[in-house]
């Protein structure tokens, strides 16, 4: 019997403009890899060159490969929105099979950065893979709070998933702020790109609310483990011989 083949995952975004226009955008992916099914274009502007504003220490610079293929999957929506305002109000749908998300009256650059974060991760930079497990889950509008909550507790069950497959684990979050650190240097790379090919700032400004989010990673793992212990105060409150009872 053939195993039968998972659909791909897919989110939906409707962005609707003050001016009654709508702009529609579906990332679909690979539901195995989580890699981002790119649609064929032959057209690609000299930003998206590897060798233009390329990250120091890019994974991808002895392989080849002639055009980041971030900066490629990017080029569409960046192309749509290079003449937005960041701070303009949109109203903004997002459709994926479980549910859909909506948000009214909210600046462009909050959407955009949740869809070209989406892409960024999955679009095949090595640097990136590390965060496609977060994609499978990904929670449109997610508060700084949120999003941190979810990225450490990503990290652990990697390294719980490491453990498993007989790896050394790193409980100590050291690798997360490493991960965290190089995605800093990335998006950094990244604005340098899209400022070549935006007139306006919507698009550079989503990237930069992506790259606060990557600064506030390794700040949290060195400074705030404080408010995590006080957050799962019922864990500290058993004795370390005993198990929580079963629910």
């Amino acid at each position: 019997m053939t195993a039968e083949i998972p659909p791909q995952i897919f989110f939906k975004y409707t962005f609707e403009m003050p001016d009654a226009q709508t702009f529609e955008f579906e990332v679909a992916l690979d539901p195995v890899t989580l890699t981002y099914q790119a649609l064929d274009s032959s057209m690609h502007p000299e930003w998206t060159e590897l060798s233009y504003h390329m990250c120091e220490g890019c994974m991808l610079a002895e392989s080849g490969i002639r055009r980041c293929p971030v900066a490629v999957n990017l080029q569409d929506i960046v192309t749509t929105f290079s003449s937005h305002i960041s701070y303009n109000l949109v109203d903004i749908c997002i459709q994926t099979e479980e549910r859909t998300y909506s948000k009214q009256q909210v600046s462009i650059q909050s959407g955009l950065s949740s869809i070209l974060g989406i892409i960024m991760v999955t679009s095949g930079c090595p640097s990136l893979d590390f965060l496609r497990p977060m994609v499978r889950t990904h929670l449109p509008f997610a508060s700084i709070n949120e999003s941190i909550y979810r990225a450490m507790s990503m990290y652990l069950l990697a390294q719980y998933t490491r453990a498993k497959n007989g790896l050394e684990p790193d409980w100590t979050l050291e690798g997360l702020s490493q991960i965290y650190a190089r995605i800093d240097q990335i998006n950094i790379s990244i604005v340098r790109r899209l400022q070549a090919a935006t007139e306006q700032d919507a698009s550079l400004n989503a990237v930069v609310i992506l790259d606060s989010f990557a600064k506030m990673i390794p700040m949290t793992i060195d400074g705030s483990s404080k408010e995590l212990d006080n957050l799962f105060w019922p864990y500290l409150a058993i004795p370390a011989t005993d198990k929580p009872p079963h629910s």
